[in-house]
């Protein structure tokens, strides 16, 4: 498996499981904006420090070419994948690999629902809302999803998958991608 089907069966897989076995080792590198919260759980409702709605967004307008050129450019047009992740889009960037880099985006569920499932997630704060951050490893193929919360129902995934793909680097380049995609969401 690669590319996007990879990426989707294993950001499912985070997404629903509730015990996976690898955990982050260390944080993110820190950026304008993007605050680590402490290591225990956090408790009560998310962060959200401008509540955000997704009624009418596309989310293949949640990113662009210019968000993801440090990935690499398009290697071709982001696509719908309602079909595998509701209200998702793929995008395939030219990473100078064979299959090329998967990005996901997509409005989501509840944020409380994948913390609940990603026990051994962990929370970040970007742009003064939560994210919370799981990677996994599959084969040589690592995935990590964040899921930014956006209001008190929804939120907004960001998932990409990366052969040899290292987390905290992976987290990282992660982040201007959720605050780009918080960036194009209509105030509540």
């Amino acid at each position: 498996m690669t590319g996007f089907r990879t990426l989707l069966v294993m950001a499912s897989a985070l997404l629903l499981s509730a015990g996976c076995s690898y955990t982050i080792n260390g944080d993110a590198l820190p950026q304008a904006g993007v605050t680590p919260s402490a290591s225990s759980p956090p408790s009560g409702a998310p962060k959200i420090a401008k509540p955000r709605t997704v009624v009418g967004v596309d989310p293949c307008k949640l990113l662009n070419a210019n968000d993801l050129k440090s990935i690499g450019p398009y290697k071709k047009e982001p696509a719908r994948k309602d079909d595998v992740i509701q209200e998702s889009c793929q995008y395939v960037l030219d990473d100078g690999s064979t299959a090329g880099r998967t990005v996901v985006a997509a409005l989501y569920q509840k944020y409380e629902q994948v913390q609940a499932r990603q026990a051994k997630g962990r929370e970040v704060v970007v742009e003064g809302h939560s994210a919370w951050v799981l990677c996994d490893l599959s084969g040589n193929e690592m995935a990590c999803t964040a899921t930014l919360a956006v209001n008190a129902n929804r939120s907004v995934l960001v998932a990409m998958a990366q052969p040899g793909g290292v987390p905290e680097q992976m987290l990282a380049a992660m982040q201007p991608l959720l605050k780009a995609a918080l960036s194009r969401l209509p105030v509540a």
